[in-house]
């Protein structure tokens, strides 16, 4: 069985292992297939981080999706990471219309729905602008029983997030802006605003909890 983190691309999946890892002292896998996707302990800091991972249970590992897992995964647990698709699927696609890469932001979104078992829904802009709820809602759902690992996190939460960014050997791109409200608004070609937009009205009509929160 395995402890699923599912999310589009570009939405803080990074982020989210930085501190699965931190907390549980267990670490976190990368995509499967992708070598350089290194488990985010391994990465390089400016100062020591007190990941303290030696011995642990491999059943209690996520491993990093971007899309929906084959059938053939027997799913545990499930988190999901939701980022604005006004941002995150500008971010990704480099101002493109592609819709298939679209898709399959609402295809993670369709599978978190569809499943029965322990799951939770993190956004993003959450993460960033509610550290210390984030870090309380994290520790809970993991089901962790390391109360000082979980001070030190909350009495260093700004440092360790700029930690966190500036890690390197990772295998993604790196922070071009973790503002929430970044690449829409730097759209330029009215057609290409006009189909993006008309895509993602429909969208929301579907998802209204997307609409309630981005529109």
């Amino acid at each position: 069985m395995e402890n699923i983190l599912l999310s589009y691309p570009r939405s803080g999946n990074h982020l989210v292992r930085f501190f699965i890892e931190l907390l549980s002292e267990t670490p976190t896998y990368g995509c499967k297939g992708n070598n350089k996707d290194k488990e985010i302990y391994r990465n390089v800091f400016e100062e020591i981080i007190p990941f303290n991972i030696t011995n642990f249970d491999k059943r209690k590992c996520y491993f990093k999706y971007h899309f929906p897992p084959s059938k053939d995964v027997i799913l545990n647990k499930l988190i999901l990471i939701v980022r604005n698709p006004k941002e995150v699927l500008l971010r990704h696609n480099c101002y493109r219309i592609n819709i298939k890469s679209f898709e399959g932001y609402f295809k993670n979104i369709d599978f978190y729905n569809n499943y029965k078992g322990k799951k939770i829904l993190l956004y993003y802009e959450d993460i960033l602008q509610k550290k210390k709820k984030f870090i309380e809602t994290l520790y809970e759902f993991l089901d962790l029983k390391n109360l000082e690992k979980k001070k030190y996190v909350l009495a260093n939460l700004d440092k360790l997030y700029k930690l966190s960014a500036k890690g390197k050997n990772r295998v993604w791109g790196g922070i071009i802006s973790n503002s929430i409200n970044y690449y829409y608004e730097k759209i330029q070609n009215p057609f290409f605003k006009k189909i993006f937009d008309e895509y993602l009205n429909d969208k929301f009509e579907k998802y209204p909890f997307l609409k309630e929160k981005y529109n």
